[in-house]
């Protein structure tokens, strides 16, 4: 019965582990751990316990984790660049004094400064060459 509680403290050490890495490795080890755990309830053979521990840790983590992985990075998407677009000047970008404000052509408005440091007039139309954060840096169009 002792064994009970040794699978049982593997699976929290592997999950504490697994939650201070996020590596989607010592998640499969959490699983081997209850597969044993739940074998160690129904026979004391500690031989067969860590058979069914090493096999099924194994087999999850070479087949479910690349899954898991692959659908993870579905999920994350690039955020979408303004680098190229066409805005107008709404507000005159002079980064003397960290002023200048811009629409671009989605009628979004963003904070502007000029990549030359050349004051850019109200009504110009600028391209977007840089971005910092959320402050676009651009040059009058050529």
């Amino acid at each position: 019965m002792i064994d009970v509680y040794v699978w049982l403290g593997i699976i929290v050490i592997a999950g504490i582990i697994e939650i201070a890495t996020v590596s989607m490795i010592t998640l499969w080890f959490v699983v081997g751990g209850f597969a044993a755990f739940m074998v160690a309830l129904f026979t004391d053979n500690i031989f067969i316990q860590i058979i069914v521990f090493i096999v099924i840790s194994i087999l999850c983590l070479v087949f479910l984790r690349p899954l898991i992985l692959k659908t993870r990075a579905k999920g994350l998407k690039a955020e979408p660049s303004n680098v190229g677009r066409t805005a107008v000047v709404i507000e005159e970008i002079n980064n003397d004094l960290l002023m200048g404000r811009i629409e671009t052509d989605d009628r979004m408005t963003w904070s502007a400064k000029s990549s030359n440091d050349a004051i850019i007039p109200a009504g110009s139309v600028v391209t977007v060459v840089g971005q910092e954060s959320v402050k676009l840096i651009v040059e009058l169009k050529a």
